[in-house]
């Protein structure tokens, strides 16, 4: 097991707790991809292939390259949430995100502009393109990149071309940095430290419903922004949710007026990383991605994300500018609070433990990340 010199007997408590859970979610996940490729068998012998949905989500990456990953299912679409929706629509919506019918074995074809790729939905019907980006104009360059994703094969009866619409983000030469935040707790209250009123609002809410924390939206924007007012800094989020959730994130954030970017989920299916690894790795591969940039870490103190951000500066000194972690009540002692934030000083960064985004704002402020 990893640990870290900051961790607690409590963090090391709640890290076994969610290595046992997430075994079992892989068993019963294995468990689910044997129906599921039962079912799929029996389909491809004796069935016919229904309407096809491309999901796409939203790519990121360069000039030059980039990555694109979306699921093919066969499935409608699923409508879009109402303000005056009653609890039962929402419990019934949550349940059709996790009663997808994956399409493995699909032939899939990406353009952008007039490159393009092919490549293969897995197992559970996901896939993922590298495309080479062609190169932009400096004038759209920080834009959403336009792409188009297509379903070009399938080996069962009555398959149906169908083609799906994909944005790509490439930042451009005026970003001063990036932007990496975490999800639940951080920027939609979540309740992940409850599990059980974690999972009722899960199931009965909707992205009217469910609240961002107060002044999440203006840190965001101002960090995007940057000192200049125009810097357009790329802004990453990544969460521990599955992906089976990625519309209800995106139509939140558009709710609530939070910056658009590339959401960074997990597979909870037979191809998932270890649960306490997912985020890490999710992080670096965004650093690595874009070497000349600095970042900007923002998490909770529900979980280990203090730990994992200091692990991820350990590894790239200088490359993040600031941690803000939004307090959520887990008490550490003041001796190690000290610990930590001399550690991330040592590392050219600082961790900042905020009650409120204003107060992450203002320390952005001060220190020349924000306008």
């Amino acid at each position: 097991m990893r640990e870290t010199p900051s961790e607690t007997p409590e963090t090391r408590t709640v890290r076994i707790g969610q290595r046992a859970l997430a075994l079992i979610l892989r068993l019963l996940a294995r468990l689910a991809l044997l129906l599921d490729s039962s079912s799929w068998w029996f389909r491809r012998r004796f069935g016919r292939l229904g309407p096809l949905l491309i999901v796409t989500y939203r790519g990121y990456g360069k000039q030059g390259r980039a990555a694109l990953r979306g699921r093919v299912l066969e499935a409608k679409a699923l409508k879009r949430s109402l303000p005056d929706d009653r609890r039962f629509t929402n419990f019934r919506r949550m349940l059709r995100r996790f009663n997808s019918r994956e399409v493995p074995g699909a032939d899939v074809r990406a353009c952008i502009g007039s490159v393009e790729v092919t490549g293969h939905t897995d197992d559970e019907g996901y896939f993922e393109l590298w495309l080479p980006v062609p190169e932009l104009d400096a004038s759209l360059s920080g834009t959403w990149q336009a792409a188009e994703v297509e379903v070009v094969g399938c080996p069962i009866r009555g398959f149906k071309k169908v083609s799906a619409p994909a944005e790509i983000l490439i930042p451009g030469c005026s970003a001063e940095l990036g932007i990496i935040s975490d999800i639940d707790d951080t920027v939609i209250q979540s309740y992940v430290t409850r599990k059980l009123k974690l999972l009722w609002v899960l199931a009965l809410g909707n992205p009217y419903t469910r609240l961002p924390f107060a002044g999440t939206s203006e840190l965001f924007e101002a960090l995007v922004a940057g000192p200049s007012g125009a810097a357009q800094n790329p802004v990453f989020y990544v969460s521990k949710s599955p992906w089976n959730l990625y519309d209800f994130l995106v139509h939140f954030m558009e709710q609530h007026h939070l910056p658009r970017g590339p959401l960074l989920l997990r597979d909870i299916g037979l191809h998932e990383q270890p649960t306490l690894d997912f985020k890490t790795d999710a992080v670096e591969r965004v650093l690595e991605t874009y070497p000349e940039l600095a970042f900007v870490l923002i998490g909770d103190s529900g979980e280990r994300d203090p730990d994992i951000y200091l692990s991820v500066a350990a590894k790239y000194p200088g490359r993040v500018r600031a941690i803000y972690i939004r307090d959520v009540g887990r008490a550490r002692e003041e001796s190690q609070l000290a610990s930590m934030a001399a550690r991330a000083k040592s590392l050219g960064s600082e961790l900042i433990w905020v009650a409120h985004a204003g107060e992450a704002l203002e320390h952005a402020r001060k220190n020349g990340l924000a306008r």
